[in-house]
């Protein structure tokens, strides 16, 4: 059978276990992909989505977990509609969203394998915007399931990660950890330090309304100085990085 026709064969069976269930739960190596059926109201879905958890919640047990949805568009107010029938009835712990972009997926997979291993060596998982002038303060390594805006502040004695984009304060290894690093999906700090090494971002602005492109950057102290790079897998891996 050909690659096409292959593809046909399963958009067809993809289509007739839809019109049997409006919700269709897959894996992968990184959490879960939700197939949404596109036709169904969307509150006649949530309700779908909520009783298929609640009826495999013995099954998943505590798992934490990235989860993908595809088959339909979903507002941000959707999804965490969605992300909470989910963690409402079952113990799943949603790590983050992979979006279907694959320059924002390549990045989420890197940072959910950080993130697991962050959260089994003591580190923490913060969910929800930080906005200006709230301060979010930690002794663990902590991964940011939102945005940190302009005037917020994180600061941390391990490793900062942002699954959004951090236009605010950031202040990682405030242990002194030099090893230490902060990373996000869309990174453009006001100003950064990692231990004793500080820089200054020439965003100043309180309030920046720019739109800004996905791209996934780390800062950490290289030779001496902060170094802010392309975030890969490679740069996780390098040895002169620490969980914090």
């Amino acid at each position: 059978m050909t690659n096409r026709l292959k593809t046909e064969a399963l958009a067809k069976e993809v289509s007739a276990a839809m019109e049997r269930n409006p919700v269709i739960i897959k894996s992968n190596p990184h959490g879960l992909i939700l197939l949404l059926d596109p036709s169904v109201p969307f509150q006649e879905l949530a309700e779908a989505v909520a009783e298929k958890f609640r009826q495999g919640a013995n099954f998943f047990k505590n798992a934490q977990m990235a989860l993908t949805f595809r088959g339909r568009e979903l507002t941000s107010a959707q999804e965490r509609q969605l992300v909470d029938a989910i963690t409402e009835n079952s113990k799943i712990r949603i790590v983050c969203l992979i979006d279907e972009n694959e320059e924002e997926a390549k990045f989420y997979r890197e940072a959910v394998i950080r993130a697991l291993e962050e959260a089994e060596s003591g580190g923490q998982f913060y969910r929800g915007t930080l906005r200006t002038g709230e301060v979010l303060e930690t002794e663990k390594s902590v991964v940011i399931l939102g945005d940190v805006n302009p005037g917020a502040q994180v600061i941390s004695r391990g490793n900062i990660i942002v699954l959004g984009c951090c236009m605010g304060k950031l202040y990682a290894g405030a242990s002194g950890n030099d090893r230490c690093f902060a990373a996000a999906l869309i990174l453009k700090p006001s100003h950064v330090r990692i231990a004793d090494k500080a820089a200054r971002s020439a965003i100043t602005k309180k309030v920046d309304t720019g739109e800004y492109e996905i791209d996934p950057k780390i800062i950490r102290i290289k030779d001496g100085n902060l170094l802010m790079e392309a975030l890969s897998g490679k740069v996780f891996e390098d040895p002169e990085n620490s969980k914090g």
